[in-house]
């Protein structure tokens, strides 16, 4: 039997915690800080934006599983154990949601619906060209689990695609896969679309260098993270041209703060980190099946979903 403690600052942790006691029959789940055991008896940690002290004393874990895809929230903890496996999500059905958002919003950059709604405040009746969808460039920047599902649903939609990562792609797709150098993968976008990871290296990687090598008038989409955005040089390029438009689902604090000129910026459009939702069964099967995994045996690290802690993801 193992000894598992839980935090989640989410709205269906409770939920998520009668799951998982349902699914984990004949473990103890224990939701911090009412913890039933000593903390150095716990074997596990399930979590998401624990606080600064959840990690005391609890020094023999076997491994620390993320309720969500990112681990940068756990990376980043001042109190994280060293040498602990992480487990995360894998997709657990928000990549689909992720590419329906992202969907929405290369739709309404490629439809002109933005431009259509400027002119209707304006009372001016102006249609624009069309675009056929095979013609329409949509840039994928990160390309691991939810980065290759946003690519193939655009793919599928009939969009010129291409997608950029950190390191050379080790598989073959129907469209161009760059690493390296942006250069090449940015110059001829109409949109460009950040699914990245929040990595040391990935931190404020769209800033006005990177933003100066699209196109002019180019759209650009985050659901990555609000930090791999210097947003003051994101602000600039909508100012002068440089950018139409931007759809932002992360900021770099969040909740915006209520003087932060993104809510009133007529080329910005903000939700409220709401393009993938937690879908709260499939995750906590995931979640389920990585402890069942270790507990019969296998290691942490031939897990789906471990992480790569030097490569913070």
């Amino acid at each position: 039997m193992a000894n598992i403690s839980f935090y989640s600052v989410d709205d269906h942790a409770a939920q998520a915690l009668t799951l998982l006691r349902e699914k984990l029959t004949g473990h103890s789940i224990w939701q911090w800080p009412d913890i039933g055991c000593a903390a150095d008896e716990l074997d596990y940690a399930i979590c998401w934006q624990p606080p600064k002290d959840f990690f005391d004393r609890a020094d023999n874990l076997k491994s620390i599983l993320s309720m969500a895809a990112g681990v940068d929230h756990l990376l980043q903890h001042p109190g994280l154990p060293q040498g602990i496996p992480l487990i995360r999500l894998c997709d657990a059905g928000m990549g689909h949601k992720i590419a329906e958002y992202v969907h929405y919003g290369v739709l309404r950059a490629h439809r002109n619906f933005d431009q259509y709604q400027r002119y209707q405040q304006a009372r001016n009746w102006c249609p624009q060209p069309d675009i056929d969808a095979a013609d329409y460039r949509v840039g994928v920047m990160g390309f691991g689990v939810i980065g290759k599902v946003v690519a193939n649903h655009l793919h599928n939609a009939g969009y010129q695609v291409s997608a950029w990562k950190r390191s050379p792609p080790d598989d073959t797709h129907p469209y161009a896969v760059f690493s390296g150098d942006h250069s090449e993968f940015l110059a001829s976008l109409e949109v460009l679309v950040c699914v990245l990871p929040l990595t040391a290296q990935t931190k404020n990687i769209v800033d006005k260098n990177l933003l100066a090598q699209l196109p002019a008038q180019a759209h650009f989409i985050n659901v990555g993270r609000g930090s791999q955005v210097v947003e003051e040089d994101l602000l600039q390029a909508l100012d002068n041209g440089q950018l139409q438009s931007a759809l932002l689902d992360v900021c770099s604090q969040e909740p915006l703060p209520q003087d932060h000129r993104f809510w009133t910026h007529p080329g910005v459009s903000i939700t409220p980190h709401v393009a993938g939702p937690t879908q709260l069964h499939l995750s906590v099967t995931q979640i389920a099946q990585s402890i069942k995994a270790m507990e019969a045996g296998q290691p942490a690290q031939g897990l789906r979903g471990a992480v790569n802690i030097s490569a913070g993801y």
